[in-house]
């Protein structure tokens, strides 16, 4: 079996390599692109032109507080795409 690792050390399964474009650790990032705005938990505030609040602690962790957020900021990994 140690004929199947690689040369850069990684204790990869036979068949795959680093470079590999198919693999999980190759694949883009999912978050790329997105916007706090585009999120199922960002709520817009009415006097706030691109300004809200995320509603991802007190929707989905059951906590009574939210947090200000920027809708032109980049997403975080809590982000859900709107439905």
């Amino acid at each position: 079996m140690s004929g199947f690792e690689p040369e850069c050390g990684w204790n990869l399964p036979p068949g795959c390599f680093e470079g590999d474009p198919n693999a999980p650790w190759n694949a883009p990032d999912p978050l790329e692109g997105r916007k706090c705005g585009d999120c199922r938990y960002f709520g817009q505030l009415p006097i706030r032109h691109e300004g809200g609040v995320c509603l991802f602690e007190a929707m989905d962790e059951n906590v009574a507080a939210v947090s200000l957020a920027d809708g032109r900021g980049c997403a975080c990994e809590a982000f859900e795409p709107c439905a």
